[in-house]
């Protein structure tokens, strides 16, 4: 079972966390993490293949005027938006060249299906996020499990 202290990592708002656990009548808490986080628009769900019309810079445009932070310049974003990628998880490593000055990061969350789950978070998280597995499916392979952070190696 997923440890429930992984709620307050991915959602800082205490309202967000409240909402999840007091709403969520499925056993499955990662089910309920994402049917929230994909509703409010918390999680950006893209196919494998990629992107359309710029959702990853939409998104973090999205949570900027949220917050009324800036993670990224105007010229850096429309940069990250004329990127040209073979696979997604270049343009999430591209992605997080823009952020890491920030202290942010484009984190994944594992699936069970041809996409992917992004969301942002501050790096403060990243060790927390990154051991913690919220899969229990044993037919998963464990690294595979687990929140994901592409970089550059």
């Amino acid at each position: 079972m997923l440890n429930e202290g992984i709620v307050d990592v991915l959602f800082e708002d205490r309202d967000d966390v409240e909402a999840i656990l007091e709403d969520c009548d499925n056993p499955n808490l990662y089910e309920c993490l994402l049917k929230y986080g994909l509703s409010t628009g918390r999680f950006l769900s893209l196919d494998y293949k990629g992107e359309e019309d710029n959702e990853i810079v939409n998104f973090i445009l999205d949570y900027e005027f949220a917050r009324q932070i800036e993670l990224a310049s105007q010229d850096e974003l429309e940069g990250l938006g004329e990127y040209e990628y073979e696979f997604l998880p270049d343009k999430i490593r591209e992605t997080n060249k823009l952020l890491t000055h920030k202290g942010y990061g484009l984190f994944a969350c594992p699936s069970v299906g041809d996409y992917y789950i992004l969301f942002i978070s501050k790096l403060e998280n990243k060790a927390k996020l990154l051991e913690t597995e919220l899969l229990d499916n044993e037919l998963i392979p464990p690294g595979e499990r687990c929140i994901k952070y592409y970089s550059e190696v």
